[in-house]
């Protein structure tokens, strides 16, 4: 069956989010360690430890993990917007930070409010300062445009969202985009693929989802009729990748595997 649209996650599938999330923390934690001569990959691992925690068991966390909003943007991103979980989460962020950053520097020895409320300032530059677009993911999305209608489908808030596609300047390349935040439901619920295939007049039949996760790119793409395709970056279990139409491990496979999932090898006829 041809494919005439393709629908694609965001992190850790165009953009590596966890690599940037890590890689902007131990930035932060050596911000504090040249000021007060401590360790920094202590500061760093007690900041992700303290982060992951305190988020956890927040409040907030049920509709953050219902939207899929994470710790790591929970300690940097703007949560502009009318829903009520966007309201609470603005009202929250800042004692968290203030409360990641004061544990992390404790886990160091050093007791500093103001270190914590600057490092809390300083971690969203940090951040920002690089969005760890995957290497292939210009060239790819671009071969991809050429072929097909492109619409992101993305979990998260929607300022956080945006910024991180306007830093990595690859909005354009797509007909739609649609966060889970700005319509209330989030990957895998199938209406969000649903709006995602309205926007962009495709048929869940002849789209492909493309996602690293097999819990809300792939089960919830299935589930709304599209086929689908796992980037498995961590080369996970093998047999998880049944559930999935084609599997890759690099973004750069995704032409190829697409052409695959539109003429599948045919099946051997008995003799």
């Amino acid at each position: 069956m041809p494919v005439r649209a393709v629908l694609l996650d965001l992190d850790n599938t165009l953009l590596l989010e966890d690599e940037a999330t890590r890689s902007a923390v131990r930035r932060t934690s050596e911000r504090a360690g040249r000021r007060v001569h401590a360790d920094p990959g202590v500061i760093s691992s007690a900041a992700a430890g303290a982060a992951e925690e305190l988020f956890g068991s927040a409040p907030v966390f049920p509709y953050a993990e219902e939207v899929g909003i994470w710790w790591g943007e929970a300690l940097w991103g703007d949560f502009a917007g009318d829903a009520p979980g966007l309201r609470a989460l603005r009202a929250f962020v800042p004692g968290f930070r203030q409360a990641v950053w004061t544990t992390a520097l404790a886990a160091a020895g050093i007791e500093d409010p103001a270190l914590a409320r600057d490092l809390a300032s300083a971690h969203a530059e940090d951040r920002r300062s690089d969005w760890a677009v995957d290497p292939a993911a210009v060239r790819t999305l671009d071969t991809l445009a050429a072929r097909y209608r492109l619409a992101l489908v993305t979990n998260g808030a929607p300022a956080v969202q945006r910024a991180k596609l306007a830093g990595a300047n690859i909005r354009s390349r797509f007909a739609a985009v649609i966060v889970s935040a700005e319509l209330g439901i989030g990957k895998p619920d199938r209406r969000i693929f649903e709006a995602a295939l309205r926007a962009i007049g495709a048929a869940a039949g002849d789209a492909v989802m493309v996602g690293d996760s097999i819990e809300r790119d792939i089960v919830g793409a299935r589930g709304a009729g599209l086929r689908t395709i796992w980037i498995d970056r961590d080369h996970q279990a093998p047999d998880r990748s049944a559930l999935a139409d084609a599997r890759i491990t690099e973004l750069g496979e995704l032409p190829a595997a697409l052409n695959a999932v539109e003429d599948p090898a045919p099946t051997a006829q008995p003799a």
